[in-house]
């Protein structure tokens, strides 16, 4: 049988996917999805937001572009929308993007119904249907580390040539540690301007409605290595 290059992010989510059958999820977040805080909210198709992300354990950054890029019902009848990620390293012009079929918000992995992912130069590849399933039938249990949210009123915060007045909001976990977030319900799709926490700094740098996909090309179903 001829073998089948896998790239990172397509390996890693083989990995979850498979670690996810064997285990109850207490936080179904998407693989390579950052926490991003406020409420969740469907725009119209065609609304993107795109942020500047700091993560400053390794002094990186990258450009995450977020999109609604389409919608259609489910055999149930059930609205579905293609949500989009598309992830640039801006030093280097390295791609990787998700593109994600979901009943709601796209940080709960059980809110989807199908996924696609391309890396860097690689083809599109879609995960094949009984892993979706799987995915769809793993059990959930309360979250233990829901943070405790408190209201710090209205600022103003200003990204590149906008002003906008946000709601601040912070979070505070069990551990002590804590998020802020600035959101203005302007911004499509999580309300968020600006977003801080130990792991990443999210910054606003635009948003529209004319989102296209960042991936051409028909994605082919992932061919999953043999278990032995």
């Amino acid at each position: 049988m001829r073998s089948q290059k896998y790239p990172l992010l397509l390996a890693l989510m083989v990995a979850v996917v498979f670690f996810l059958g064997q285990t109850q999820v207490s936080q179904a977040q998407l693989p390579g999805m950052p926490k991003l805080y406020g409420e969740f909210k469907i725009p119209e198709v065609g609304s993107y937001v795109t942020y500047k992300v700091f993560y400053p354990k390794n002094a990186s950054e990258r450009m995450v572009k977020m999109s609604i890029l389409g919608k259609e019902k489910s055999p149930k009848g059930e609205d579905l929308y293609w949500f989009e990620q598309e992830e640039t390293d801006p030093k280097t012009g390295e791609v990787n993007i998700v593109k994600m079929l979901i009943s709601g918000n796209p940080q709960d992995i059980k809110t989807m119904h199908r996924m696609i992912m391309k890396s860097g130069k690689e083809p599109a590849q879609e995960l094949p249907e009984d892993v979706m399933q799987m995915i769809n039938q793993v059990p959930t249990t309360k979250d233990a580390d829901q943070p405790k949210i408190k209201n710090l009123g209205t600022e103003k915060v200003k990204m590149k040539d906008q002003t906008f007045d946000c709601v601040h909001e912070r979070y505070t976990y069990k551990d002590k540690s804590t998020a802020d977030a600035w959101r203005n319900t302007k911004v499509p799709i999580f309300g968020m301007v600006k977003s801080t926490n130990p792991d990443a700094t999210f910054e606003l740098v635009g948003y529209g409605t004319n989102a296209v996909s960042a991936i051409k090309e028909q994605p082919k179903v992932l061919e999953l290595p043999e278990q032995k």
